[in-house]
């Protein structure tokens, strides 16, 4: 951790600092052992818990954890925007989104686990983020319900495999759960069932919405649920969308490898039609 706190692109320049906080955070979680509000984003509170991962990679890794892929929405978000957080957790991706949206946006997240979502709920709160609307389920293919494990602050749609403790939640279908309104982005980070939300929300798909979805695609754990990288990028690509890469530096898409890499940064796809009004997004042209 401390090699990758060292590296970490957002930690440039500040790195004394980080491994400080990070010394400083392991300690507040062994010793005091109680919630702390976290400023993030510049003007954002985040309750950090000591049992949670999420608050250690603000610490760690500069206010900015997963650096290529928050560079790109600060980049290419505008106020008004729509946006789909997929796998939401205690809010990390929302916070972002819904400041950079605005109170004309909407940002729709979606956490399945009930202490999760009620984290989740509290940040919006304490941040008065009323353009974020929390839906307490999972999403895949069919509406119903199913048990999903945890494992700490970690959890996903239970297999036949899983012996773990499980909570039994609400399941739905995106195009059944969302407003009729544009999105310009998605975030699907639901542990390899990322296949399973995409085919439920095969209507927005269908007219090329959200142009970017920003997608976890890992071969291990889209195998637990029948699918692998290639058989997502290859739907993807019979759906209008190309996997691409983000490069912060040079401010572009880039064609992601296939296979991907290991430890390879999510991936965009980006709906072919739209491809140059997203890059003039980033490019400021709009």
């Amino acid at each position: 951790m401390v090699r990758l706190a060292w590296e970490h692109p957002a930690n440039r320049g500040r790195r004394a600092r980080a491994l400080a906080g990070m010394a400083g955070w392991q300690a507040w979680k062994r010793l005091v052992r109680r919630p702390v509000d976290l400023s993030v984003y510049g003007d954002l509170s985040f309750r950090a818990y000591p049992d949670s991962t999420q608050p250690g990679r603000f610490v760690y890794f500069g206010g900015l954890p997963d650096y290529e892929e928050m560079t790109f929405m600060k980049r290419y978000l505008r106020p008004g925007d729509g946006f789909i957080d997929g796998g939401a957790n205690e809010g990390m991706f929302t916070l972002l989104a819904a400041q950079l949206v605005g109170p004309s946006g909407a940002v729709h997240s979606f956490e399945a686990v009930p202490a999760f979502a009620q984290r989740l709920r509290d940040n919006v709160d304490a941040n008065s983020l009323g353009c974020v609307t929390v839906h307490e389920m999972a999403i895949g293919t069919e509406p119903g319900t199913t048990s999903f494990v945890i494992r700490g602050t970690g959890s996903r749609i239970r297999t036949d495999a899983d012996s773990d403790n499980t909570v039994r939640v609400r399941l739905g279908r995106l195009d059944d759960t969302l407003p009729g309104r544009p999105f310009a982005m998605g975030k699907l980070d639901v542990e390899g069932a990322e296949h399973l939300a995409l085919r439920g929300a095969g209507r927005l798909v269908a007219r090329g919405e959200p142009a970017v979805w920003m997608l976890e695609l890992v071969d291990t754990f889209l195998r637990r649920f029948g699918s692998t990288a290639r058989e997502v990028r290859r739907w993807l690509g019979d759906h209008g969308y190309d996997v691409v890469l983000y490069d912060p530096h040079g401010n572009r898409l880039v064609g992601a490898p296939d296979p991907l890499r290991p430890g390879q940064p999510d991936v965009l796809a980006v709906c072919r039609q739209r491809r140059r009004e997203v890059e003039a997004r980033l490019t400021g042209r709009v």
